[in-house]
């Protein structure tokens, strides 16, 4: 038992107690001597004999030195009571070296009484990395391991373990930071120097084609920072130890800043005040107002990439108060303190609010953190926080209307937050300095799993030429012009709310024209008068006919219908077939018209598919107003309803025109067939009616709702005769947002006719954003695809950094660290050029089939409105 445990000396010793043979009593009594009659007990493996020797491997030493009898070591099967020996044949291997090379990490320098094996270092490390685990909960797992009944539970060896980990972490971060091959080692680590930088970054000397800063201004996107800030109010901090006894380890070396400048700076700013001037979120309704008491910190903030969401180095600061601009400042001034791009574009949540005066502030930063002239910042709201906005003048915050900005969000902070918010068990409670480490561990995790992982035509043709073009300059002229921006805003309506009482007022003249008119039939009651007007009108229209369609009698004989008898069995007027060409089968509707009669009917039916959409649109655009002009204006049960009522009127005024439109339509397809008109005039669906700032209703079709299997939610009103299809498949996402937004295609077939100027600037605004979704889509490719370029010259030189790295010979070291030196970095070099050949595979598809692509299209895929290179993107520039 002694010979096959040499080499597992932290295995328990169990006994089955229902193996009672009398062999195997004698035999376990013999190994164990705790043979009690009826039952095993429980014993180690240092009470029947085995003692480690250290720097032996499994033999023993001749010249043994016994450790401390309390010596513990805690392994993943328990904590276990061992009896040790260091080597004393060999002075000088000192007896920490020992029991590091024996895969045992002493948790003291003195006298070594606690052990812990590298297994259990690193399932604890990979614990708290990944299931954000706290050290007392797996500390408790393994003692609960030993002795699940209490009884004989060992001494706590807690406090130990978490040194021993705080350190394991540490050392880690080091070794892979390269410090080891380095001639000033730890102690040389430079502020950030541990921190994993992400490779989709532009960084200039690295990553960056020659020439890059020559590169016209419409592609300097690609070559531009996209950095997201926000604030954390979940990792607090207790006001538990202090810094001069939990120092930590890190203090800046990684994503934290270093304390004691960031600190002293935003102490210095206790007294600037933060104004809002827009919605301020918690950002600034907490700013002075966090609770602290009993808090060293109420949370922190932190900056991040917004393409790869990597966590950038010395970017995370703790929040004295609250999420006051001083910390904001600092913690987006030493994110981009070392950054030599010429743009740099700004996500934040209040970014109108906390931009507006930032040149000023400026002044107030320490000098080592301030821009460097000519960089130039643009300021941008996270596209989910941006319609909680005040509306005047954010069109130039948005992510959907920026130049540059691809189909970035700006709400990666919420991403990481949410993956770290589970630290703030541990982190609460913890030392300051334990605290740092923790975090910036955790977000090492978070980067090296980013690292690790990497693998609007149609709208134009509708509308006037010259109007398109007049909006193009508009457009570039606005996409041109700095921050804050002075042009005419082309994303912009004026007044887009119409009042009800004009709504009202304009309905009931139109309803008392039409029954004045005698067509109201549709929709009131039917007086005797107008009902005899009607229905003469119709027997001397069956008069004429006879002469106009010659064929019909004989057509009606043959489906067994009395003429005579029509109106017996239709007494209404309105119910009465009129036999237009339209209505007669195509084989036989030449020899039942005279010539030409079938054409004309086509003619007119053509003009009123076109009046009847031309109708639908204008009554969808003052529905639309009104619904601004509700959500604005109208408050409380009764405004709601009266609002509600006249929004009911017209919208039954839009289903007349859908009626009518589809009944001209199906005439019209009787008379003439499937053809290229088709193009124009489509098929009216109920999705299609929808205003033109609406986008297309995406449902969950797997969602809990009141509807029966195979029943769907619709408008009766609006009912196009078909039957509803089953229910799309779930896809892997349903996006209704501003890039996914589809228009109508009622609002794109041609003609699109311009009433007047006071329908302009909602076309135009429209006809803008479809332009700049157009836009954010050709750039998020090519954006794309020059992260991929840049991520395999980024791996490219890392292999090569570690290349030199292995050549490093440090004076007087052995031949054992040699090796192991050369080795470690042979072995990263080989990861990242890994990395680089598992990605190409990736991205060969990508990286071949769209090169050039941002040269290729147009804005909105008309080449004759493409932009020139004069098209720029200038903002704030820092002179």
């Amino acid at each position: 038992m002694i010979r096959r445990h040499r080499l597992n000396p932290f295995h328990n010793i169990e006994v089955n107690i229902y193996l009672s043979t009398s062999y195997l009593k004698s035999y376990f009594s013999f190994l164990s001597q705790k043979w009690h009659g009826s039952f095993f007990k429980r014993t180690t493996l240092k009470d029947i004999g085995l003692v480690i020797h250290l720097n032996h491997a499994s033999m023993r030493c001749p010249t043994p030195a016994p450790c401390d009898e309390r010596l513990r070591v805690i392994h993943t099967t328990g904590v276990h009571e061992v009896a040790l020996s260091y080597c004393a044949c060999n002075r000088e291997i000192p007896r920490d070296i020992q029991l590091l090379r024996r895969g045992l990490y002493p948790a003291g320098q003195q006298k070594v009484r606690t052990c812990i094996t590298f297994a259990l270092l690193k399932l604890f490390h990979l614990f708290s990395l990944i299931g954000k685990v706290p050290v007392y909960d797996m500390y408790r797992s393994i003692e609960r391991l030993t002795d699940n009944t209490g009884i004989q539970m060992p001494r706590s060896r807690y406090k130990p373990t978490t040194r021993c980990l705080t350190q394991w972490r540490h050392l880690k971060a080091l070794k892979r930071g390269g410090r080891g091959h380095d001639t000033e080692g730890a102690a040389g680590t430079s502020e950030g120097g541990l921190a994993i930088i992400c490779p989709s970054c532009p960084h200039p000397g690295i990553n960056l084609p020659k020439g890059w800063r020559n590169e016209p201004q419409v592609k300097q996107f690609l070559y531009a920072m996209l950095i997201c800030m926000d604030a954390n109010f979940r990792l607090k901090n207790n006001l538990v130890s202090n810094f001069s006894q939990d120092p930590g380890f890190s203090n800046g070396s990684a994503y934290m800043v270093a304390r004691p400048r960031y600190e002293e700076y935003v102490l210095s700013q206790a007294d600037s005040k933060d104004i809002s001037t827009c919605v301020g979120f918690q950002a600034l309704a907490k700013a002075t107002t966090q609770s602290t008491r009993g808090l060293r910190y109420t949370g922190i903030a932190g900056a991040m990439c917004g393409r790869s969401e990597m966590i950038l180095p010395n970017s995370i600061g703790s929040l004295q108060k609250g999420e006051r601009y001083a910390n904001m400042d600092y913690v987006f001034a030493s994110a981009i303190k070392s950054t030599e791009l010429l743009l740099v574009a700004i996500s934040y949540d209040i970014a109108c609010q906390w931009f507006v005066n930032i040149f000023q502030r400026m002044l107030t930063w320490p000098k080592e953190l301030r821009p460097r002239q000519g960089l130039n910042l643009r300021p941008l709201i996270p596209k989910f926080h941006e319609p909680a906005h005040l509306d005047k003048e954010h069109e130039q915050y948005s992510f959907n209307l920026a130049e540059g900005a691809g189909l970035s969000d700006g709400e990666c902070p919420e991403r990481v937050w949410g993956s770290h918010n589970q630290l703030a068990g541990s982190t609460k409670t913890s030392g300051p300095g334990t605290r740092n480490d923790i975090l910036d561990d955790n977000f090492g995790h978070w980067n090296w799993l980013k690292y690790s992982t990497m693998a609007h035509r149609g709208f134009s043709s509708s509308l006037p030429p010259q109007l398109v073009a007049d909006w193009e300059q508009l457009c570039v002229d606005w996409d041109a012009d700095g921050f804050p921006k002075s042009t005419e805003n082309p994303f912009k309506t004026v007044d887009t709310s119409i009042s009800e009482d004009d709504v009202e007022a304009q309905l009931g003249k139109e309803e008392a024209a039409v029954q004045k008119s005698g067509r109201g039939v549709a929709l009131h009651s039917i007086s005797a008068t107008t009902f005899l007007i009607l229905k003469d009108k119709i027997q001397g229209w069956q008069t004429v006919q006879a002469v106009y369609m010659p064929g019909l009698l004989q057509i009606q004989t043959t489906l067994g219908l009395n003429p005579t008898a029509l109106w017996s069995s239709n007494p209404n007027p309105e119910d009465v077939d009129l036999w237009l060409p339209s209505a007669l089968p195509a084989d036989r509707r030449q020899a039942t018209c005279i010539a030409d009669l079938p054409q004309m009917e086509l003619q007119l039916r053509t003009a009123q598919c076109s009046s009847s959409l031309q109708g639908l649109r204008q009554t969808l655009r003052v529905k639309t107003r009104l619904v601004y002009f509700k959500n604005k204006n109208v408050r409380g049960q009764r405004e709601g309803t009266r609002s509600r009522s006249i929004i009911d009127r017209v919208h039954k005024r839009a289903i007349r025109f859908v009626q009518k439109y589809r009944a001209a339509r199906r005439a019209k397809y009787n008379l003439e067939g499937p053809g290229k008109w088709e193009d124009t005039y489509r098929e009216l669906h109920n999705e299609d009616v929808r205003g033109f700032a609406a986008s297309k209703a995406k449902r969950n079709p797997n969602r809990r709702g009141i509807w029966e299997d195979g029943e769907q939610e619709s408008d009766p009103d609006l009912n196009d005769g078909t039957e509803a299809g089953p229910l799309p498949k779930k896809k892997r996402k349903l996006g209704t947002g501003e890039t996914r937004k589809l228009l109508s295609w009622i609002w794109r077939t041609s003609p699109l006719l311009i009433d007047g100027e006071d329908n302009d600037d909602i076309l135009r605004a429209e006809w803008a954003r479809s332009r700049a979704r157009v836009r954010r889509t050709i750039e998020e490719v090519a954006l794309v695809q020059e992260e991929m370029r840049r991520v395999l010259e980024y791996l490219k030189w890392s292999a090569a950094q570690w290349d030199s790295r292995g050549l490093y010979r440090p004076r007087g070291a052995s031949v054992e660290l040699m090796e192991g030196i050369t080795a470690y970095a042979a072995e990263q070099a080989a990861l990242q050029r890994s990395f680089a050949a598992s990605f190409r595979v990736l991205w060969k598809t990508p990286l071949s089939e769209v090169d050039n692509l941002f040269g290729q299209g147009g804005d909105d895929g008309d080449d004759e409105h493409s932009d020139s290179e004069d098209d720029s993107t200038e903002d704030i520039v820092l002179d």
